[in-house]
């Protein structure tokens, strides 16, 4: 009888041959089998650092590490002119402190503390808290232009915001730090899309198989930057992860948003953290004709929420994620947010309006309760007995008896002309899973080791944020930790090259 052999297989090799789509063993003589592998390339280039991804926190990487000395790459997959990934979409909004006191950044540590339920990566939240105000005066170096801070409502963090606006201003400053990239000697190369990290003999990332319109190429480095965003736009790991339910809803971003990043970060070893259930996105109820910036946020506290039955569904006062998220468990995933004509001058009401009606999103309006419940497909009995029994419980702000409960922003509905944000849906704003990093960007081993030559930030950077965050903290973690990976991958490739 053969006698039974016992074969060692590390993590790496591990994840390769049973992990997220590398190869297998075979039966038999259990020799490792790479056959999802890709073949060596045939062409070759070679740089100090290597990114993948254009969006704020590439950019920012790729810009930070040529400060340092260090010959840059970036890889892209989609085509020229479509730079930026998910930031060229957002709202432009950074998050940072009210001054560089020590006392500042306690209290925005505090804030983003409390909006992640406490469960946010404390030290990474320190180090936004610490270097938000540096990081921004730094794009001002380059040229970007911003707006002078304002204050976040409920909160003691502020925000400056690309010029000149709200989703005007971000194409405009990723334009500024490509030419300031582009003058300085970078490359870009657009429709390369990285397939496998390579990994040298010493077991560190040594550059970046990627394929590009030719086939493949190797674009070898002394360290990669991943900086690919998040995975709203996979179907499969929503589903998997997040929720049954969850790849049903919307993706406010790009539709190339899949995980790319976090797929090569797992097959070097990589830990993810942050992944499971609805706490792992942001979501919100969101118009479908402009899913990025039709998201009444504004205005949702001071609404009711109104699903196809005609029923209240949420404590709206909790704000539009908690909306966003109890409506991707409504019928059809479709509600109305509905208001009357004093609860129209609400300052954030009215905000929201004026961006509707910028957008050219039309906002439904009725003279009465049952024409507006025919308007947004519900029963008029039912939003009728809905409104009375809400209007009844309304004491001094809240509504602590209705159905639900409604803590604060409550106001009856009561004064024609009636109002409604129909319809909305939920849609998915980022993802907050991803690969766990150290403060230094450097991507970790589940046993906290890290992989030599491996950053990551940004989106695909899991952790920082759990169930919710405030608003300018995604833009403030790609700035600041895209910047954090720029610098300490150039010093370790000036480290390689002494």
């Amino acid at each position: 009888m053969e006698k039974k052999r016992t074969i060692k297989v590390d993590r790496r090799e591990f994840i390769k041959c049973v992990g997220l789509g590398a190869g297998f063993f075979t039966l038999g003589k259990l020799d490792l089998a790479e056959a999802a592998l890709l073949p060596p390339a045939k062409r070759k280039e070679k740089y100090d650092v290597v990114v993948i991804g254009t969006g704020l926190s590439g950019m920012s990487a790729a810009v930070a590490a040529q400060e340092k000395g260090a010959q840059v790459a970036i890889l892209e997959k989609l085509p020229t002119g479509q730079d930026g990934g998910n930031s060229r979409l957002a709202g432009g909004f950074i998050a940072i402190t009210r001054d560089k006191s020590p006392e500042a950044k306690e209290e925005y540590i505090k804030d983003f503390m409390k909006k992640s339920m406490e469960k946010g990566n404390l030290a990474l939240t320190k180090i936004l808290a610490d270097q938000s105000l540096e990081a921004v005066e730094w794009l001002k170096v380059f040229g970007v232009e911003l707006t002078d801070p304002m204050t976040v409502a409920g909160y003691n963090v502020k925000n400056v915001i690309f010029k000149p606006g709200p989703y005007q201003g971000m194409p405009k400053g990723l334009a500024t730090l490509k030419s300031v990239f582009i003058k300085k000697g970078g490359k870009i190369f657009y429709d390369t899309k990285a397939k496998q990290l390579i990994m040298n003999e010493a077991g560190a990332v040594a550059g970046v198989r990627a394929q590009d319109a030719h086939g493949l190429k190797d674009y070898l480095a002394k360290a990669v930057i991943i900086a690919t965003g998040g995975y709203s736009a996979n179907k499969e790991m929503l589903e998997m992860f997040v929720d049954p339910n969850a790849d049903e809803m919307m993706v406010r971003g790009l539709k190339t948003a899949t995980g790319d990043g976090l797929l090569l970060a797992r097959e070097a070893g990589a830990m993810w953290v942050n992944m499971g259930g609805m706490a792992a996105v942001h979501v919100a109820a969101v118009s479908p004709k402009n899913t990025a910036a039709g998201n009444p946020f504004m205005a949702i506290a001071y609404t009711v929420g109104i699903n196809k039955e005609g029923k209240r569904y949420v404590d709206e006062s909790l704000g539009y994620v908690a909306n966003g998220k109890a409506a991707m468990k409504q019928p059809g995933q479709t509600v109305a947010m509905i208001f009357d004509e004093n609860i129209k001058k609400q300052p954030g009401v009215t905000a929201a309006v004026n961006q509707f009606n910028r957008l050219g999103i039309e906002i439904i309006e009725a003279g009465s309760l049952s024409e507006l419940a025919a308007k947004i497909e519900v029963p008029a009995s039912n939003l009728e007995k809905t409104i009375a029994e809400f209007n009844a419980a309304v004491v001094n702000g809240s509504a602590p008896g209705a159905q639900p409960p409604k803590k604060a922003f409550a106001y009856k509905i009561e004064t024609p002309k009636f109002y409604a944000f129909y319809p909305l849906v939920p849609g998915i704003t980022i993802t907050f899973g991803g690969i766990k990093i150290n403060e230094n960007a450097q991507a970790l081993e589940p046993d906290g080791k890290i992989i030599r030559g491996l950053y990551a930030a940004g989106e695909c950077a899991g952790g920082l944020f759990y169930e919710d965050y405030i608003g300018g903290g995604s833009l403030a973690n790609c700035l600041v930790m895209g910047r954090i990976a720029g610098f300490h991958a150039a010093t370790q490739a000036k480290q390689k090259k002494g």
